[in-house]
């Protein structure tokens, strides 16, 4: 450092001591300090001011939609009066109600007096808002049967529909291993509207009756319209509409019968060991006698079945029985053979012999004529149910069958304009079309149609007016 810089430095100390000496400057320089820590104060002061109001003042204006419902302190007034709307809904509805809340808050600053009043925001949110319910829905591959208000309602109707299958079983004395339902069926929670949830017991009786679809049994022996129709749950009558081209009298092994069944949304199945009495069926023996034609067959002794005990295992869906395991089969009683006897003779030419007999042993109870206000078109021959009736004279079976008040009936052309009839059968032995001899057995005595007892009607008939059949029996007609 050069002498001239020095000095100069040193005198600039100098001054600066001989200023701070001074007392004025001093007190200046003090003045100065106290204003800006004044001014520095009060401008802190005005700041939290200012944060303290922006606080105390914020507020939020709250929307639903494009709908200004209030300006609120906080958001929690909101909630908890959307909440005490939800509880009065659901005390009201006896379900729980879930209010849409899909409400807008915007941060705004107002003053207490600029706020909107709870009871009006409250208000103002009920003549806005939408609102579901919970209800649970009964589904099944993801289609919902129904919707009912409770899980435990849900529970229950799926118990109410299992159970005619737990009481038929009961009823029929079978030990009940399992009942269910077959179908997964799931129970899932749903918001929905109060409309879309169903009454209990409407649901019940909708899943019971369910649809219903085509179906075709084939008759076996033994079967009858009745049994059929008890068998699928249906009534006769509808059984029969389904089927006008059938005779509901008269069905064969091997029929075909339409069925239009119920069809249940839900199958029950039921696995049951039941214990039941079964027949042992009992064989048929053969013997041969010359005292009859040899397309007859006479019944010597009746066979009786057997009986046994059986133990089986058996699956049923919706009631109808759908597969079934023998486990245990017990003989009681042997069966008894039946015996027929098969005749050897020839039989006669099947053409009218010009002569008609008795029909029938038994005795005569109405005569041809007139009756109870009415007239009496044959005669009826009173005898035991099974007895054979014979063809009066030969010719050609022209009618087999049901015919409404007859009841079961066989009529023949004995040619020359005559023909008979043969009413009230119990079975029938000839068909349409065949040839018959004299006093070939062509149906049993009956008590079937209009009738009072078993008898045979008989009638006789010339080009188709009847005639007094005693009037010809045993005599030459033609």
């Amino acid at each position: 450092m050069n002498s001239s810089n020095f000095m100069g430095s040193q005198k600039f100390k100098n001054r600066l001591l001989k200023m701070f000496k001074n007392k004025k400057f001093n007190m200046v320089i003090l003045a100065t300090l106290i204003v800006g820590i004044i001014i520095g104060g009060g401008l802190r002061l005005g700041y939290n001011q200012m944060l303290k109001h922006q606080r105390d003042t914020l507020a939020y204006n709250v929307s639903f939609g494009n709908k200004d419902i209030g300006i609120v302190r906080n958001k929690e007034a909101v909630t908890s009066i959307v909440k005490s709307i939800e509880e009065e809904l659901s005390s009201d509805y006896n379900i729980e109600v879930v209010i849409n809340q899909s409400f807008k808050f915007e941060k705004v600053h107002a003053e207490e007096n600029e706020l909107t009043k709870l009871i009006k925001v409250e208000n103002n949110i009920k003549s806005k808002l939408t609102y579901n319910v919970v209800a649970y829905g009964i589904e099944v591959k993801g289609n919902t049967l129904a919707l009912l208000k409770t899980e435990k309602l849900a529970n229950k109707l799926l118990e109410e529909i299992k159970k005619p299958y737990i009481e038929m079983a009961n009823e029929e004395g079978a030990k009940l291993k399992e009942v269910k339902i077959v179908e997964d069926v799931d129970i899932v929670k749903r918001e929905v509207p109060f409309s879309k949830v169903e009454k209990y017991d409407e649901v019940l009786k909708y899943i019971r009756k369910g649809t219903t679809e085509e179906k075709t049994h084939v008759v076996k022996k033994g079967e009858s319209f009745w049994s059929i129709a008890h068998k699928y749950n249906i009534t006769v009558e509808d059984l029969i509409k389904a089927n006008i081209d059938k005779d509901s009298e008269i069905i064969q092994p091997g029929d075909k019968l339409s069925l239009v069944v119920p069809k249940p949304f839900l199958t029950v199945a039921t696995y049951e060991e039941k214990k039941y009495i079964e027949k042992v069926p009992y064989e048929t023996k053969y013997e041969k006698t010359a005292s009859l034609y040899n397309d007859e067959l006479r019944v010597k002794r009746s066979g009786t079945p057997g009986k046994k005990e059986v133990v089986a295992k058996v699956e049923k869906q919706n009631g109808i029985e759908v597969a079934k395991e023998i486990l245990k089969q017990t003989l009681i009683s042997q069966p008894v053979a039946q015996i027929k006897i098969k005749g050897t003779k020839e039989p006669p030419p099947t053409i009218g012999t010009g002569r008609f007999m008795r029909p029938t042993s038994g005795r005569l109870t109405s005569r041809y004529g007139p009756r109870w206000g009415g007239f009496h078109y044959g005669v009826d021959l009173a005898s035991r149910i099974g007895t054979p009736i014979k063809a009066a004279d030969g010719g050609v079976v022209t009618f087999a069958g049901w015919k409404s008040s007859y009841g079961y009936m066989v009529e023949i052309d004995h040619g020359g304009g005559f023909k008979t009839r043969y009413a009230h059968c119990s079975k029938i032995y000839v068909k349409k079309g065949e040839r018959v001899y004299k006093d070939k057995t062509i149906a049993a005595v009956g008590n079937t149609g209009r009738s009072t007892g078993p008898h045979v009607h008989f009638e006789v008939l010339k080009y188709d007016k009847n005639k007094n059949p005693y009037s010809y029996i045993g005599k030459k007609y033609r």
